[in-house]
């Protein structure tokens, strides 16, 4: 989500200078549009769910220096690699049935207790929940505008750059169909949206 709104400061830009150079030309209907409103919304949720996000992989980070990852090593494969397991079904499917496998998903086990006692002292479900919670209230926003009638172009940036932001599966999408296409149309929308300020 937070990629695309900084991968496109010109069209947020431009669509704001052309919305300030309109403002005082507006009639009242215009004047009255939400959008603009709802996108302020939805950047300020978006803030702080970047902000959360960061805090909450603040203190992960913290607590795996303290105490390293709740995991175990597995033995070895054919190419040496170092190979780890989180879950007991990573174990089960590594180790056969017997004494070896019992000691490492009772390792595993105790590892996973006491990553769980630290996290509830350090506040990390409180991030995860924090962050879960904006995350749903971004959707919602997004949702909310979304759904909001478009009465000028500019209004319509703002809706396509929100789509993009809350539904373009990422930067691996930038040159596939639809995304690139709604893409294009979005640059095209925010260089008209210049020039018509710009004549005006």
């Amino acid at each position: 989500m937070l990629a695309l709104l900084s991968s496109l400061p010109i069209i947020a830009v431009q669509s704001e200078g052309a919305e300030q150079r309109r403002a005082g030309r507006m009639d009242a209907v215009v004047d009255a549009d939400p959008m603009p409103r709802l996108f302020a919304e939805f950047q300020a949720l978006l803030d702080r769910y970047a902000a959360a996000i960061v805090t909450r992989d603040g203190i992960e980070a913290a607590l795996v220096d303290r105490i390293g990852w709740p995991r175990v090593a597995l033995p070895g494969g054919s190419d040496s690699e170092p190979r780890y397991a989180a879950e007991l079904a990573e174990i089960a499917r590594a180790v056969p049935p017997g004494r070896r496998r019992q000691r490492l998903e009772q390792r595993l086990q105790r590892r996973q207790r006491r990553w769980d006692e630290a996290a509830a002292t350090v506040g990390l479900a409180e991030a995860d929940l924090h962050e879960a919670t904006l995350d749903g209230a971004v959707l919602a926003a997004a949702q909310a505008l979304l759904a909001t009638p478009a009465w000028t172009v500019h209004a319509i940036v703002l809706k396509l750059l929100v789509l993009l932001s809350v539904q373009a599966p990422g930067s691996a999408s930038d040159e596939t169909s639809p995304w690139r296409e709604l893409r294009l149309i979005l640059t095209d929308l925010g260089r008209l949206t210049a020039a018509e300020g710009t004549i005006r």
